[in-house]
């Protein structure tokens, strides 16, 4: 059908008209100029409004112009913990942090930057515990330095701890020294100054303070000062020996299943957690030896009795059995495939590969032929796939206890099958070395190293070694530096497992018999540690462990340990 002339024309005008588009305003921009260049902040009260700080941007352009474009610049910073750009130009801090910022301002391409510094520099009464009269600490009080009688020290944490980003809370502990019942705790850096006042033998950070202490002073030394005083007789302050501490940049993601007598079950807990809920079972059965697939989907146990436990596996997210303890498979100690798929579960010193759904044995029998007068246990598997670490033996093994041992590596052939051992470490005389595992990219294993069967073993300790061989590290620093002692011996520091994934550092969760400062100062009850472990360029010259922390989502009234860090984290 042919269209009106009036509309065919009508349709052509309307196709053809042309639309005006607004000049960009900073086409011609050259450079910005900002004012502060540098510029601090200092936040001397952490319970006042958030501090704000006026930038100006001045733009100049291509034909000699000038004029302010603050509002129409993008506004951000190298370091957001202390602060940020809620409006353009205006920066406001965050009351959480204290830092060295990079402010950048930016359009098109023309970029402008600027240092600014948030200092933190105040003072913090325990809420909990305040001191009978903060006065007691007035700078103009004399110092005593060092006093053998009356000088406060930290018992917890010890010297030399090394914290990730993301954890919980600290319970700073000390003894107060005679007659004092005050303590002024100082957290210094070259942004922070912390003073906090108690009146008792232990201050709790809390959330908060613990984010404004590892956020204050990543990658540096802090130093930790201490100071007690008497109500009874005012007018002296006696100063103990500061302790260092390091937060690095870090923050382990993934979660720690663990044993606790609290539920003789497993634990689901995390390094951001003040407690860990009871993951499995809701009756009271005790199950244990476990260990996770790398995706952090499914759990294996030992079920039941401890000396003949039999094989459960269940799904993390929804508990569903996958093997049921019912099939009656004996179990000790397992590892998981990396792709899932087949389970190693070792039983008195037999290694058996079977399907982890139905846990039906992997070819005719699924045992793993080992030299003869040789067994097996403690199996983890390398990150690859391609072997399997164990703690090897002439002497028939338990699944409680291992004697003599040496770490070797199966080599795994993908179909089913494993070559010959290969021993890395090789054990002699007293030595028992067992329950090694692979660090998250297969480089090197930790493992334990006693000088007695391991079961309870009180010379237990932390040792690093390369997965293909080499020269065995002690974690000196990981094993013996407890609180104020730098070689305490007998701690029976056992199960190491490390974190998902190696940033500045990699973390190493171990169970501990060690004290933990005044809350236990005998020790004697099995707790879960973690260590800082520098695997840039470790050797036996330079010990790249540092002293661990207690995790603080542990019930400390009941033994706890066995811990595995899943591998695979934000599964759950």
């Amino acid at each position: 059908m042919r269209l009106p002339l009036l509309c065919f024309c009508l349709c052509l005008a309307a196709c053809t008209e042309q639309v005006q588009l607004a000049p960009d305003p900073l086409g011609n921009l050259v450079t910005i100029e900002l004012s502060p260049n540098e510029a601090t902040l200092t936040i001397d009260d952490l319970s006042q409004a958030p501090q704000t700080l006026a930038y100006h941007a001045i733009g100049v352009f291509s034909d000699g112009s000038r004029r302010d474009i603050t509002a129409m610049l993008a506004w951000s910073v190298d370091n957001p913990a202390p602060g940020g750009f809620l409006d353009p130009g205006t920066y406001t801090t965050s009351n959480a942090a204290a830092g060295h910022v990079g402010v950048t301002a930016q359009r098109d391409g023309v970029v402008a930057t600027a240092l600014l510094t948030v200092v933190v520099d105040a003072v913090v009464i325990d809420p909990v515990y305040p001191p009978s009269d903060p006065s007691l600490f007035d700078p103009a009080n004399a110092v005593v330095v060092g006093d053998p009688t009356h000088a406060p020290a930290y018992v917890y944490p010890a010297d030399g701890t090394q914290f990730p980003q993301g954890v919980a809370r600290t319970l700073f502990q000390a003894t107060l020294g005679d007659g004092n019942d005050a303590l002024e705790m100082t957290f210094d850096t070259d942004v922070l100054h912390l003073t906090v006042l108690t009146g008792a033998d232990r201050w709790d950070t809390g959330e908060d303070l613990q984010t404004l202490l590892a956020h204050s002073s990543i990658g540096m030394p802090m130093q930790v000062g201490i100071a007690a005083a008497a109500s009874a007789a005012p007018g002296t302050i006696y100063s103990g020996t500061p302790i260092a501490l390091e937060f690095q940049p870090d923050q382990p993601a993934g979660l720690l299943y663990f044993w606790s007598a609290a539920s003789n079950g497993i634990m689901r807990g995390e390094l951001g957690a003040s407690s860990a809920p009871t993951l499995y079972p809701s009756d009271g059965t005790c199950v244990g030896c476990h260990a996770i697939s790398r995706d952090g989907q499914m759990l294996a146990m030992g079920y039941g009795n401890e000396t003949a436990p039999t094989l459960q596996t269940i799904a993390t997210q929804t508990l569903a059995t996958t093997i049921d303890h019912a099939q009656a498979i004996s179990a000790g100690w397992m590892t998981y495939s990396p792709d899932g798929t087949v389970v190693l579960v070792a039983n008195g010193g037999q290694l058996v590969l079977r399907d982890a759904q139905t846990g039906a044995p992997i070819g005719t029998t699924g045992k793993v032929a080992l030299p003869a007068g040789h067994f097996a246990t403690h199996p983890d598997w390398s990150p690859d796939g391609h072997s399997v670490a164990i703690a090897y033996t002439a002497t028939m093994p338990t699944n409680l206890d291992v004697h003599g041992a040496s770490i070797a590596v199966l080599p795994y052939n993908g179909d089913g099958t494993f070559g010959a051992p290969v021993v890395v470490v090789a054990a002699a005389g007293v030595d028992n070395d067992y329950f090694p595992t692979y660090s998250p990219d297969g480089a090197y294993l930790a493992y334990v190293h006693a000088t007695e069967p391991s079961y309870t073993a009180a010379s237990a300790e932390l040792w690093l070694v390369p997965a293909g061989g080499g020269t065995p590290i002690a974690l000196y620093e990981a094993s013996h530096r407890v609180g104020p002692v730098q070689g305490l011996l007998g701690v029976a520091d056992t199960m190491p497992s490390w974190a998902p994934a190696v940033g500045a550092r990699a973390y190493l969760a171990f169970a501990s018999s060690r004290p933990y400062g005044a809350v236990l100062p005998s020790g004697g009850r099995g707790q879960i540690w973690v260590s800082a472990i520098d695997l840039s360029n470790p050797s036996s010259d330079v010990d790249p462990s540092a002293a661990a922390f207690w995790l603080p989502c542990q019930d400390i009234t009941v033994l706890n340990n066995s811990p595995v860090w899943a591998t695979s984290p934000g599964l759950h």
